[in-house]
């Protein structure tokens, strides 16, 4: 075997080697480690056969055990919507196996399907419970129909320049042929030239990038940037007079495709636990779990710290939302008076019907809209200095817009 950079594939469903075929088999044990691996890289300690162990000592063990012995380095393949904190996860542990490591998005490989048109191709990632499109990371959960969602990517794709679209179909994420083939129908029908890559051809794209792997990122390059933040876990149980807003997907979507509306600001999408939300692709996120108010995702804006997006959901079983204001007010009324003021429990935000309030501290004040998508609560948080909303409004309102369930 000719010594080269290992490409390791971490993420939708699977570790393990992409760039030169391998005769060993997982054991048992290792197959623990790569499930439990992905399952709590969101968290610090997980548990492997009734042991706590670091996550970050888990994802070491799993990159070691499908690594190349005697390669000269490695290339960590990630969903490319995974969020920074993920991608950190995954190459401190790379670094600890190897001394050369490499972060690429799968949109990096996957777009060397596309050949001479790769610069204006389209990638389509399929996950467990959404699909991902494009480098804006519009992101669209999975449903019980297949035609369904094939109908929501063709409408986040409408408006793009009619480049080839190539869909991401990973062999360890249940039902992804099926949902690749419905999309492909539908994006032929709409004369798309289309590109589907499953396991045997992610492989074959792997083995013919490994000679470009030492080739120096130009200014500007953001093939490494992750398109979208993902963080799970911090689901309260119980009603907190904090957390995110509500989502915009019409389940009656008639198979007619529309061009969606082009966004001026450049986003990302955040998802935690079950709700994925549009927020500025700038933006730093961080978890919040001390001080006034619930365990939440905190999105700052580089240039002032008290502009923010807070984030935060819960389960919900039946519901209403005059179910969701009776809570909120009780939990209101249980606080000192003029924290939490404004409250209406029939509000409209970004034109969405809504409990809004707000909440008001010495340094900020933060704007609450708090939606059901389904099963799932989903509240946001919009924080500016007092009097100073303008300088959030514009990320409130696509947070807002934008929010949704994705499981």
């Amino acid at each position: 075997m000719n010594t080269h950079r290992a490409i390791i594939e971490v993420g939708p469903g699977a570790i393990r080697r992409l760039c030169c075929r391998t005769s060993a088999v997982a054991d048992e044990q290792t197959s623990e480690i790569i499930a439990a691996a992905l399952s709590a890289i969101d968290d610090r300690v997980a548990l492997v056969g009734g042991r706590p162990i670091a996550v970050a000592s888990l994802w070491a063990d799993a990159l070691r055990s499908v690594a190349c012995t005697g390669g000269k380095g490695m290339v960590v393949l990630h969903p490319s919507w995974w969020s920074s904190l993920r991608v950190g996860v995954v190459s401190r542990a790379a670094a600890s196996v190897s001394d050369d490591v490499l972060a690429r998005p799968r949109s990096w490989l996957l777009k060397r399907a596309g050949g001479p048109d790769a610069d204006t191709a389209t990638v389509v990632e399929i996950a467990e419970r959404m699909v991902v499109v494009g480098d804006a990371a519009v992101a669209i959960r999975r449903g019980a129909q297949s035609c369904a969602v094939a109908d929501e990517v063709i409408a986040a794709v409408a408006g793009r320049p009619a480049g080839v679209l190539l869909i991401d179909e990973p062999s360890t994420i249940a039902g992804s042929s099926t949902l690749a083939a419905a999309i492909a129908a539908v994006a032929g029908g709409n004369g798309r030239t289309v590109v589907r890559i499953g396991a045997a051809r992610l492989a074959r794209l792997a083995r013919l990038a490994v000679s470009d792997l030492d080739r120096p990122a130009k200014p500007g390059d953001d093939r490494g940037r992750p398109r979208a933040r993902t963080l799970a876990g911090i689901g309260a149980a119980g009603i907190v007079l904090a957390a995110a807003a509500p989502a915009g997907i019409s389940a009656d979507r008639p198979r007619t495709v529309t061009a969606p509306t082009v966004q001026a600001v450049p986003t990302t999408f955040l998802v935690e636990g079950r709700v994925a939300v549009a927020v500025p692709a700038d933006w730093p996120t961080q978890r919040v779990v001390a001080g006034p108010g619930s365990a939440r995702i905190q999105v700052t804006s580089p240039s002032d710290p008290e502009v923010a997006l807070h984030v935060t959901q819960s389960p919900v079983v039946g519901e209403t939302l005059s179910g969701t204001a009776e809570r909120l007010q009780q939990a209101i009324d249980a606080e000192p008076a003029g924290v939490f003021v404004d409250f209406n429990p029939s509000g409209i935000s970004a034109g969405r019907p809504a409990v809004t309030y707000r909440e008001v501290r010495a340094a900020h004040h933060v704007r609450w809209t708090v939606l059901l998508d389904g099963p799932v609560r989903i509240s946001l948080g919009c924080q500016s200095r007092p009097g100073g909303e303008e300088a959030v409004r514009g990320a409130c309102e696509q947070a807002v817009r934008s929010a949704h369930a994705v499981g």
